[in-house]
Order: C-alpha cells, then structure tokens, then sequence
C-alpha cells in the first residue's frame, strides 16, 4: 500500500480508456503530471484487455460510451474474468452521466466509482490518492465481485452523495478564503458555462446558431484578457480561428466544436498553480484547430 503522508505514483501504471483521442491526450497528460510513471492509452476494450494482460494497470480510467453497455462489460470481465492479473484493480468511470440509474449500474459490475468530466488534474490527483493510500475492502461473492459497497465513509464518492438519487458533483471543494485568483477562476468558469449552454443548440446549418456560439467565444476571449489569463485566452483564440476560418456556414462540425468546449471547461478547473499544465491544453487546442483546417484546405496561421 501507498503512504498516505507521501504520494509518489512514480512506479505504478495507468491505464485510460477512451475512444476519442483529444479527450484521452488530456487524461493521460494529466496522469503523467501527477506523477506516474507509465501511463498507457487504448481506444477500445479490446486494446484495453490486451493492455492490462501485458502490463498489469495500478488504476484504470474507463470512458462510460453513450449508447452503448460496453465500458460495463469491460469492468465486469476484469472483476470476474480468472484471466484478470488483478481483478481488484481501481476502476474508475469516465463520464458526463450521473443519474442514480448510472450510479447503480456502475456500482453493481464493480467499479470503484464516478469521475465527472471533464475532470481537473488536481481533483484527478485527489481521488488516485484516495483510492490508492486507503483502499476499499475486496469482496467476492456468488453474486457481486468489487469494492465493498458497504461503507460509512467512502474515499471514491467524495461529497454528499451517500445515496443514489442524490446529485453527483462536478469535484470536491476546498474551503479556503477567496483569493483573487480563486474569484478569477470563478468568472472564467462561468463564461466558459455560458459558452457550453450556447454550443449545445449549435445548428451549422442555421448561421444565426453559429453568430450566436462565436459571440459567446468572443466574449470569453473578452474576459480571459480582463483576468490575465493567457492559456485560456489562447484556447478561446483557436476556437474563434475555427469558426473565422468557416464563416457563418455548414461546414462546421459541431463534434469538433463541442470537444473544444470541453477542453477549455477542463481549463478553467485546473488551477492557475498547474500553469504548464493548462498551457498544454491550450496547446493541444490549437494543434486540434491546426490539423482540422489542415484537412478542410485552409491555411494556417
């Protein structure tokens, strides 16, 4: 077991699971961070399951796929498959979701809980060292393989959410005096919400849809500048290039729209103390922008 006093991930492995290769760069840059030493990637379960044979993961951050059943079945094949080189091996959800029907599932096939995304790398840091330094009994039964469920205070559930109708929070919160720096958060946070309320109704077909989702990222850029942000400005930026570089048209694709929304969300929850950290996002925006303009024919600025 690891001490709780000192944290040090350096010799253990990581292992993500997600489809969508922007958000699984950023899972596995901020595990790297946090300090573990090897941190391994797939796009699928069947990479997965052969990753984890070959290399036998410490903890493991699974995508919960919409529509689809797929990231349970891969946390009950680790639970219960003999194959397993662990099969008590910290398993977290990856998701959006977070209704008491989810809870459930996820809790019955064995995972060790929910990490709402996006997640920022010091909630991340937080949770890994809780699961890891304090542990939850393992139990096997005829009819449930996993981490006791049964438990007055649960390291992996964080928060007031004892019960399953109760509402799963974005992450813990620290109760600090506000800083400054704290109450800049908070407005970058906000606008960039008010960005995401807006990016959900984007139609490319309806030009008005799409004013409407570059005025919102104007307007950040407005507040990233007046908060002396640069990283977030920076992605701000490459999000207003995208839509520049199109014009008010269809040939916006709002998937790569709604996965620069959630990378500058994920910006605006790292704290301004991780600053290499937050500038590789922005960074890796602007690489995303790069290549998506590369691919439609524009020049790049």
């Amino acid at each position: 077991m690891i001490s709780g006093d000192e944290f040090d991930p350096s010799d253990l492995t990581a292992l993500v699971i997600d489809e969508n290769h922007f958000a699984r760069g950023i899972s596995l840059d901020q595990l790297r961070a946090i300090g573990f030493g090897r941190v391994l990637g797939a796009s699928n379960t069947m990479e997965a399951w052969d990753l984890v044979i070959r290399t036998n993961p410490d903890v493991i951050l699974l995508e919960w796929i919409e529509g689809l059943t797929d990231g349970l079945d891969f946390v009950r094949r680790i639970r219960l498959n003999e194959d397993s080189p662990n099969r008590a091996v910290n398993m977290f959800m990856l998701t959006s979701r977070g209704s008491k029907h989810d809870v459930e599932l996820a809790r019955k096939a064995g995972a060790d809980g929910f990490l709402r995304k996006p997640i920022s790398g010091l909630a991340l840091q937080k949770r890994v060292r809780r699961v890891l330094t304090h542990p939850q009994p393992f139990i096997v039964t005829a009819t449930y393989v996993g981490p006791c469920r049964r438990r007055r205070k649960d390291p992996q559930y964080a928060g007031p959410w004892r019960r399953l109708n109760d509402t799963l929070p974005a992450e813990v919160s620290v109760d600090e005096p506000a800083s400054e720096a704290d109450i800049h958060a908070e407005i970058a946070r906000a606008r960039v919400a008010a960005l995401e309320t807006t990016v959900r109704t984007l139609d490319p077909a309806n030009p008005r849809s799409v004013r409407d989702v570059f005025k919102a990222v104007q307007e950040l850029i407005e507040v990233a500048k007046q908060i002396g942000d640069t990283s977030l400005d920076l992605g701000a930026k490459e999000m207003a290039r995208y839509f520049q570089a199109h014009g008010a048209t269809d040939r916006i694709d709002a998937e790569v729209v709604r996965t620069h929304v959630a990378a500058l969300h994920q910006l605006v929850h790292l704290p301004t103390a991780l600053g290499q950290e937050r500038q590789r996002v922005a960074l890796s925006l602007k690489r995303m922008v790069d290549k998506k303009l590369r691919q439609a024919g524009y020049g790049m600025s």
